[in-house]
């Protein structure tokens, strides 16, 4: 190149305005390379939407889950309490019978 006070000759500039083209074109191919990963407004939306309804569901399934899991619950109280009255009910009624016959003397 030439000395600090000399002004660059034509080839010179020449050189350096092809070494900056060069220089521009690759930075715009490292950024279109960079802009075709990316996804558009469009796209990036209509996954949210997708994502907000997979939630949604998945939110209605378990609160289908919760209301299935009271009402067992409910039930099995149910069978508990029936399960008891079968057990106590024939004892209460043979202690009764057991005790108006001792009143009466039949036995």
């Amino acid at each position: 190149m030439t000395a600090p006070n000399q002004d660059p000759t034509p080839w010179e500039l020449m050189r350096a305005m092809q070494q900056l083209r060069d220089d521009l074109r690759a930075d715009l191919a490292a950024l279109g390379t960079r802009l075709e990963q990316m996804v558009t407004k469009d796209v990036y939306a209509a996954d949210q939407r997708a994502a907000a309804q997979r939630m949604a569901s998945l939110e209605d399934d378990l609160r289908d889950v919760q209301q299935h899991r009271e009402s067992e619950k409910l039930e099995a109280r149910t069978n508990r309490r029936l399960a008891v009255s079968a057990l106590v009910a024939p004892i209460v009624v043979a202690v009764t019978v057991a005790v108006v016959l001792a009143a009466l003397g039949l036995s």
